[in-house]
């Protein structure tokens, strides 16, 4: 079938005979179209043709933008794997197979109810275990600039810090040697004792700065002026009680003796009762200086000797 062309210096016969060719024999006569195509023009009868031969001997692809493309008798429908993102795998009998890598790559995010990697399972903001054990961050490290909230916090190890605070076994302490502060109330439960070690050593001590110290109503203030402490009591008032040592010159010890009474100073006024006598009788062991009176008879024979305080 050659190409038609009719030149601007053709006659209208020539116009008229090569048209009638070019319907006739070139398109062909629509009479001796077979009656499996019910188009009635040639682009009509070319896309149904090709939907006849698509459903028999091919197929349409459509991606989710809705592009579609035929795939018909010869063609090649070809699915190239991303690295780490799909693989696609070709065998007998016209099969096809899409799965995913061992180790997949995201380059933007993932969305789903629920995701399950081995046995930890992720659902919201919740992160479990589907097989009831531990969640475990191996040798690595953990940071957050949130809190942490559970009911336990446990480690394998002997030794744990949290900033500067440093937890081994039962002991609480700074790694930094500074000392550390406890910016809230302290209480012991019922029946529970508080053990302050090591006291008695030389280079050890309890500060409590100008804290108040109070127990069963009765309040109590460390003093770092006098090296004592002052009472204030059971009613907390302007008036307290001071007790401190006078700056010793060497090591004194004083004795409370075991029983009660009230302790006598030398700002007592008649404080010391008859009962507080040491005996009804004072000889000369009672008194610091003796000045002695005797009363003898005519043969100077001493018949009294009476004790007085020394002038």
């Amino acid at each position: 079938m050659a190409v038609r062309n009719i030149a601007v210096t053709d006659t209208l016969e020539t116009f008229r005979t090569e048209f009638n060719a070019l319907a006739l024999n070139d398109m062909g006569d629509i009479a001796t179209l077979s009656g499996a195509i019910s188009a009635t023009n040639l682009v009509g009868a070319m896309n149904e043709t090709i939907s006849i031969a698509t459903s028999s001997a091919g197929f349409t692809i459509e991606d989710s933008s809705s592009t579609q493309q035929i795939v018909g008798g010869g063609d090649i429908l070809r699915v190239f794997g991303t690295s780490n993102e799909i693989e696609a795998v070709v065998s007998a009998t016209d099969t096809l197979t899409i799965g995913l890598p061992s180790a997949v790559s995201i380059t933007t995010s993932v969305t789903a109810p629920t995701v399950t990697g081995g046995s930890i399972q992720i659902t919201g903001n919740t992160i479990t275990a589907t097989d009831s054990t531990a969640i475990s961050f191996g040798s690595e490290n953990v940071i957050t600039t949130g809190n942490i909230t559970g009911a336990n916090i446990t480690g394998t190890g002997t030794t744990h810090t949290l900033g500067t605070i440093q937890i081994s076994g039962n002991t609480i302490s700074s790694t930094d040697s500074t000392a550390m502060i406890i910016d809230d109330n302290v209480s012991l439960s019922s029946g529970k004792t508080l053990t302050l070690d090591k006291i008695s050593s030389a280079n050890t001590f309890i500060d409590f700065g100008a804290i108040n110290l109070s127990t069963d109503g009765h309040y109590y203030t460390a003093t770092t002026g006098t090296g004592g402490f002052i009472f204030e009591g059971a009613t907390p008032d302007s008036s307290e009680t001071s007790l401190y040592a006078i700056d010793p010159t060497a090591d004194r010890t004083i004795a409370l003796p075991d029983e009660s009474g009230t302790i006598i100073t030398t700002g007592s006024t008649d404080a010391i009762t008859e009962s507080m006598m040491g005996t009804d009788s004072i000889g000369q062991n009672e008194l610091k200086t003796l000045v002695t009176l005797q009363i003898l008879n005519s043969s100077g024979t001493v018949l009294k000797t009476l004790y007085g305080a020394g002038a």
